[in-house]
C-alpha cells in the first residue's frame, strides 16, 4: 500500500513527498506532473510487464537522510542542544584533557575518542567523559562574573550527564549479565581517572574498589588481558592507581592487605608488563615500581610478629633492589622510546640510530657503593625548555629512584620498632642520614628548575607529583620557605593542568606539617599517623 500522505510521483521516484493536496507542491517545484493520491493506475509506469490495467504498489520511500525518530519526530532544541553538548565535550576531552593522560603528548594516545566510531563506544562511558571536560573547562575558565543563561544552563547539563551516567553504571552493575562487562570495567576506570584528576578524596577509592571486584569475579588482570590485549592502556591505569594510592594511606586501612597481596602478582601478568607506566603521568621505572609494591606490602606485616623476620630480610632485599637502580642505565633503555604503539596493545621503541648516544651524567642520588654526583641534567642553570629526551628520562628515573628510597627508609626503618636499626639496612650501608640527604639533595636539584618556567613546568611537572609530594613530606615544618616551593609549585601544576589532584596534595602535606608541628620536637610520627583516619587520597 502507498505510505499516507505520499503522492504516486514521489513513491516513483522514492522522494520525501510533502502531502500537500490536491497536487504536491514538491512535484510543482521540481516540474513534474504529479498523479495524485489514492489507489489508482500508475500512469507513465515503466514496467514493460505490467498491463494497460495492472496495479502496481510503489516502492517503498526511502529517505536521503534518515534521521532517529526521536529527532525526526520531535525536533526539540533540548535534543540538539544534548547532541552540541556532546560532540563538543568529546572534543574538548580530545584536545585538552587526553594529553595529560600520557607521558608525551607527541605520541600516539589511545585515550582520544574517535568521534566518526561514537556509536561503538557504551553511552554512559561517553556520558562520563563528557562530563569530565565540562568540569574541566570550567574549573581551568574559572566560574564567569556575570554568567549568562546558556552558560548556566550547560552547567546544569554536564551535572544531569553525568548523573545519568551513574544511573546507568548502577543499572549495569546491578544486572547479572552485565555487572562484569567490558563496558562496565571501562566506565569504571574512566570514573577512577577522572576522580582522581578531580582531587576526590574517597570517590576515587570506591572506583578502585568496584574496579578490582570485576577483576576479581572476571578471572584477575592476567585473564583479562590475555582475552583482550587492547585493554592494557585502561587497566594500567587501574594497576598505577593501586599501588600508588596505597603510598598514601595508612598500613591499617581495611583495603591495603588487599590491594598489596593483588599487587605482588602484577609483574606475573605477562612480561614487561610495568614498563607501560612510562607512557602514564606516573612514569615510575618497572624496578622501582616494583620495589614500592613490595614496600607496601612489608608494611601491611610490620606489626605480624609472626612475619618479623620475613620483614627484616624483605626490608634489606628491597633497599638493595632501589640502591642498585641505574638511572643512567634506565635512561639509556629509554632512548628510544616511542610510547603505545599504534594497536594500543603495548608501547614501542624505534630503531636504535647508529650513532653513540649522548652522554649522560653520572646518576646523582645515593649509590650502592656509596659514591655520587651531584651532578643533574637539570640541574640549576639549565634550560628545562632544551631538555632531551634522553635527559629527560635519566631526570624522571633520578627522582623516582631518591623518592622510593625516602619512602622505603621512613615506612620501613625509621618507623619500624627495632632496637637495631641495622638489622633492616643492606651490609654496604649504615648511614641513614646521609641517605636521606642525598636523596632529598637530589630531588630538590632536579624539581626546582621545572617549576621555574611554566612550558617546562606543563611536559615535564604531571610526570613528578609522587616524587615531589615524597620530597615535601622531607620538610621540617619551620621551614617556611620551602614549604612556599611546594605550595606554589602544587598551585601551578594545578593550574596549568586544569585539574585539581595538585591542590589535594597541598592539603596533605599542609595536614602533615601541622602534625609535625603538634608534637614535641623529637617525638616520633609515623607514617601512619599522618593519613590515619584521613580521608583517602592518591597522588595524582
Amino acid at each position: 500500500m502507498i505510505a499516507r500522505g505520499q503522492c504516486w510521483t514521489c513513491c516513483r521516484h522514492q522522494a520525501l513527498c510533502d502531502g500537500r493536496k490536491p497536487t504536491c507542491e514538491r512535484c510543482q517545484t521540481s516540474g513534474l506532473e504529479c498523479l495524485g493520491y489514492g489507489a489508482e493506475t500508475l500512469r507513465g509506469t515503466d514496467d514493460a510487464n505490467a498491463g494497460p490495467n495492472q496495479q502496481i504498489e510503489p516502492p517503498p520511500v526511502v529517505e536521503e537522510h534518515p534521521l532517529p525518530d526521536s529527532i525526526r519526530q520531535s525536533p526539540t532544541p533540548t535534543l540538539y542542544r544534548r547532541a552540541q553538548m556532546i560532540f563538543e565535550g568529546l572534543d574538548y576531552f580530545n584536545k585538552l584533557i587526553s594529553p595529560n593522560v600520557v607521558s608525551d603528548a607527541s605520541h600516539f594516545n589511545p585515550y582520544i575518542v574517535n568521534l566518526q566510531r561514537l556509536d561503538s563506544f557504551p553511552d554512559h562511558y561517553v556520558k562520563v567523559l563528557v562530563a569530565t571536560a565540562g568540569f574541566h573547562r570550567l574549573m581551568t575558565a574559572g566560574p564567569e562574573p556575570t554568567p549568562s543563561s546558556a552558560l548556566i544552563q550547560r552547567d546544569i547539563d554536564v551535572f544531569a550527564l553525568r548523573s545519568e551516567a551513574l544511573g546507568a553504571l548502577n543499572d549495569q552493575l546491578a544486572h547479572p549479565g552485565t555487572q562484569t562487562s567490558d563496558a562496565t570495567l571501562l566506565t569504571v576506570v574512566a570514573l577512577l581517572i577522572t576522580s582522581m584528576q578531580s582531587s576526590a578524596h574517597t570517590e576515587w577509592r570506591a572506583h578502585l574498589e568496584g574496579a578490582r571486584r570485576i577483576i576479581q569475579l572476571r578471572g584477575g588482570l592476567k585473564k583479562i588481558i590475555k582475552d583482550n590485549p587492547y585493554f592494557k592502556p585502561i587497566l594500567i591505569y587501574f594497576i598505577m592507581a593501586d599501588v600508588m594510592g596505597a603510598t598514601t594511606c595508612s598500613s591499617k586501612h581495611e583495603k591495603m592487605s588487599v590491594a598489596t597481596l593483588m599487587a605482588l602478582k602484577y609483574w606475573e601478568i605477562e612480561p614487561n608488563i610495568l614498563r607501560l607506566l612510562a607512557a602514564t603521568p606516573n612514569p615510575c621505572p618497572e624496578e622501582i615500581f616494583q620495589s614500592i609494591i613490595l614496600i607496601n606490602y612489608l608494611r601491611t606485616i610490620a606489626r605480624n610478629g609472626k612475619l618479623r623476620k620475613r620483614r627484616q630480610s624483605g626490608t634489606r632485599m628491597v633497599l638493595a633492589k632501589i640502591l642498585r637502580f641505574s638511572p643512567t642505565e634506565y635512561a639509556a633503555r629509554m632512548h628510544n622510546f616511542t610510547g603505545w604503539k599504534t594497536n594500543g596493545k603495548d608501547v614501542g621503541f624505534a630503531s636504535s640510530s647508529p650513532e653513540e648516544p649522548h652522554p649522560l651524567p653520572t646518576a646523582p642520588g645515593p649509590q650502592a657503593s656509596g659514591t655520587s654526583s651531584k651532578s643533574s641534567p637539570t640541574s640549576a642553570g639549565s634550560s628545562p625548555n632544551s631538555i632531551s629526551d634522553q635527559d629527560l628520562w635519566f631526570s624522571v628515573a633520578a627522582v623516582y629512584h631518591a623518592a622510593a628510597l625516602l619512602y622505603g627508609l621512613r615506612t620501613l626503618v625509621i618507623d619500624a620498632e627495632e632496637a637495631d636499626a641495622a638489622l633492616l639496612l643492606p651490609e654496604t650501608t649504615t648511614d641513614i642520614v646521609a641517605l636521606r640527604e642525598e636523596a632529598c639533595r637530589t630531588l630538590t636539584d632536579t624539581l626546582t628548575p621545572v617549576f621555574s618556567d611554566e612550558d617546562a613546568m606543563y611536559r615535564i611537572g604531571k610526570l613528578v607529583m609522587w616524587p615531589l609530594f615524597i620530597l615535601g613530606t622531607e620538610v621540617h615544618y619551620r621551614d617556611s620557605a620551602r614549604r612556599s616551593f611546594f605550595v606554589d609549585g602544587f598551585t601551578m601544576l594545578s593550574r596549568t593542568m586544569g585539574i585539581l589532584g595538585p591542590v589535594g596534595a597541598i592539603d596533605e602535606l599542609t595536614h602533615m606539617w601541622a602534625v609535625d608541628s603538634e608534637n614535641r620536637e623529637g617525638a616520633r610520627v609515623t607514617w601512619d599517623d599522618y593519613f590515619e583516619g584521613r580521608p583517602d587520597y592518591i597522588v595524582f
